[in-house]
């Protein structure tokens, strides 16, 4: 099978500890045909250095050193950067699984599809080490738009769905519309998965095995500084969204019923809110 040339971003920032193993995990893929851009986003600690040494072993890996912009503008220069005809994401203290992406891009190739998702592994501190727990919400198989929004939208504030990482897009879609992350502090790759299926058409595949190990980090963005309003603020805009998009396809009576369960979530989000009940 022709084996396409694949993009993985990787935005980093203060990443030391970590980014030589989420490259290694790029580079030792059964997939060959990469193109590593490794965007390091203005780091303080020893990042840059670590980087140096993985390009200088890899000629797949371009390095590229900027002033610190925020995850979302690192990324979008990633994207401006890419020659691949598949993009794949991966975040600086993550790592890819054996065979990733060539099963994401094998799937790609067979089905001619607009998207390719598979389930992920967190692992989650605990004590001295790590909870694994592995994590799928679309049963494996081939999917029309239609379908995989009726999905989406039944769990709009998932990793599965609205994360970036553990799925394959193409180029041409992202390029052709101008696809990009919104300059946010949280849920910009909700806000990039949305515009994206808003702008492609064809299959959308889930696989059933796991591509990605995600390393829950306590203090993230998502953990230490999200505000329940902003939460609310975020899922009247992604109702919005969904809402308008299946008015677009024509399905808004068919899914009214489920788009309105995101609306009416923002019920709770009001009461905890008004009577200052911490988020669970």
């Amino acid at each position: 099978m022709e084996q396409p040339l694949v993009s993985v971003i990787v935005p980093m920032y203060n990443a030391q500890n970590t980014i030589r193993r989420c490259v290694e995990s790029i580079c030792g893929q059964s997939y060959p045909n990469l193109e590593i851009l490794l965007l390091n986003d203005g780091s303080k600690d020893g990042t840059l250095a670590v980087c140096r040494e993985l390009a200088a072993a890899d000629a797949r890996i371009r390095l590229i050193d900027k002033p610190n912009s925020g995850a979302s503008d690192t990324r979008n220069q990633g994207l401006a950067l890419a020659r691949g005809e598949y993009i794949q994401f991966a975040d600086s203290d993550d790592y890819l699984l054996p065979g990733c992406t060539e099963r994401l891009v094998s799937a790609a190739r067979r089905h001619k599809a607009a998207l390719v998702l598979a389930p992920y592994r967190m692992m989650i501190p605990h004590g001295s080490g790590y909870d694994t727990r592995e994590y799928s919400l679309l049963p494996a198989g081939v999917y029309t738009k239609a379908d995989y929004l009726w999905w989406v939208i039944g769990q709009p504030a998932s990793f599965y769905f609205t994360v970036v990482w553990n799925k394959l897009f193409r180029r041409d879609v992202i390029a052709a519309h101008g696809v990009r992350f919104p300059a946010m502090a949280f849920t910009e790759d909700q806000q990039f998965n949305a515009a994206y299926l808003h702008h492609t058409e064809g299959a959308f595949v889930s696989l059933a095995q796991p591509c990605y190990c995600y390393v829950q980090n306590p203090q993230s963005v998502c953990h230490t500084q999200v505000t329940l309003r902003a939460m609310l603020e975020h899922r009247k805009r992604m109702y919005g969204i969904y809402s308008q998009m299946c008015r677009e396809m024509g399905l808004y009576e068919k899914y009214r019923t489920r788009l309105r369960g995101i609306y009416l979530s923002l019920f709770e989000s009001t009461l905890r809110l008004g009577l200052g009940i911490p988020k669970r």
